[in-house]
């Protein structure tokens, strides 16, 4: 029987911060980690690859039940209508979160006087119906989690106002970045700020996802003419 404090609101949202740690902490043992260290790269792509979105998938399935189950499923958890007045710009919003992530890349080469870094993406492995697959899948999974249950739940059971509450639920959402070094952390706190803003603006979680596919979407566009340029070269250089 659940209990009937804030605990169990608090619990779930504690453990779903950063699903995508699961496969950290997975292939630091067994055949795995020696994937990780160079001795089977291509097994440490697949892991990346197909580990990742299904840790999302799932640590989100389990949340999502739970809160169900408690009697707090959220109301911007369940809220899908949304017309085209929302829907398009979303599309737009999503493309430009792209260019909106990379200017922050760049601001630290700016100021160490680097200069303007390239456009690149970030390859696990080789770019096909996986790579695709799963950072799709895993902006499907983000959306539910970040946006439809933790700011649901900061929000209608927390009684957080509104804009903390998109905020603490964007940190939580530029937590599972943390692979990728600190300055990603500030890319997706950004990313996940607009997301919930899109939320909170149109009352309808189709928007926010709507505009995470469309980014992630133009990130798998950059991604295969990456690998076809660097197959070009014979190299791994960034797409310009």
């Amino acid at each position: 029987m659940w209990s009937h404090t804030r605990s169990l609101e608090l619990l779930v949202l504690a453990s779903t911060v950063a699903p995508a740690e699961l496969i950290r902490v997975a292939t630091a043992f067994g055949p795995a980690a020696g994937a990780a260290a160079g001795a089977d790269r291509g097994r440490a792509a697949r892991w990346g690859t197909l580990g990742a979105p299904a840790a999302y998938l799932a640590v989100t399935a389990l949340a999502v039940a739970v809160a169900a189950d408690g009697g707090f499923t959220p109301a911007a958890l369940t809220g899908w209508r949304a017309g085209a007045p929302w829907l398009v710009p979303a599309v737009l919003v999503g493309v430009v979160l792209v260019g909106a992530e990379f200017a922050v890349g760049a601001v630290p080469g700016l100021l160490d006087g680097t200069g303007l870094p390239r456009l690149a993406v970030h390859l696990g492995g080789p770019v096909g119906g996986g790579y695709a697959a799963s950072i799709l899948s895993t902006a499907v999974a983000e959306e539910l989690l970040y946006r439809g249950l933790w700011i649901g739940v900061l929000h209608e059971r927390l009684r957080l106002p509104v804009g903390a509450a998109v905020a603490v639920a964007a940190v939580a959402y530029a937590a599972g970045h943390l692979f990728f070094g600190g300055l990603a952390v500030v890319q997706k706190t950004l990313s996940g700020t607009v997301f919930g803003l899109l939320l909170v603006g149109s009352g309808s979680l189709a928007v926010p996802l709507v505009a995470h596919l469309a980014q992630n979407a133009t990130v798998l566009a950059l991604a295969v003419r990456q690998e076809r340029g660097e197959r070009a070269t014979g190299g791994r250089e960034a797409v310009g």
